[in-house]
């Protein structure tokens, strides 16, 4: 196979994972409510694991609180609020804990634009399913 061909079928390939990747992302911010359910089940998928359960059983209940935050935010539009100020207060804290060194007016600042940019993925996934 001569170098031409090596680098179309390389490119191909990248160009293919790239277009699944930006998929996706476009699907889950379409359907928010999935990523309000991986964003509130990673909490106790990490207080499990620190506590010292074995991996199998954090995997499990981690899909379990998923499937069963997908269902109750399909059904109700109350548990839709509720994961989304959740899902608001897990990015809070993952930022909090991301930026732990820099000053704490800073903190607050990238706190602030973490909770806009989710409160407002949240309203506009309610917004779309109202239509």
């Amino acid at each position: 196979m001569d170098n031409g061909r090596m680098a179309g079928a390389v490119i191909g390939i990248f160009g293919t994972l790239a277009m699944f990747a930006i998929s996706i992302v476009l699907f889950l911010l379409g359907h928010f409510y999935i990523v309000n359910g991986l964003m509130v089940g990673f909490l106790p998928f990490l207080m499990m694991t620190s506590a010292g359960y074995s991996e199998a059983v954090c995997w499990g209940v981690y899909g379990l609180i998923i499937l069963i935050s997908v269902i109750l935010q399909l059904n109700f539009k109350v548990a839709r609020i509720v994961f989304g100020v959740i899902s608001c207060g897990v990015v809070s804290l993952f930022i909090w804990d991301k930026y732990k060194d820099v000053a704490v007016k800073t903190q607050l600042i990238y706190i602030g634009i973490g909770i806009v940019i989710t409160g407002l993925l949240n309203i506009a996934g309610y917004c779309r399913e109202d239509n």
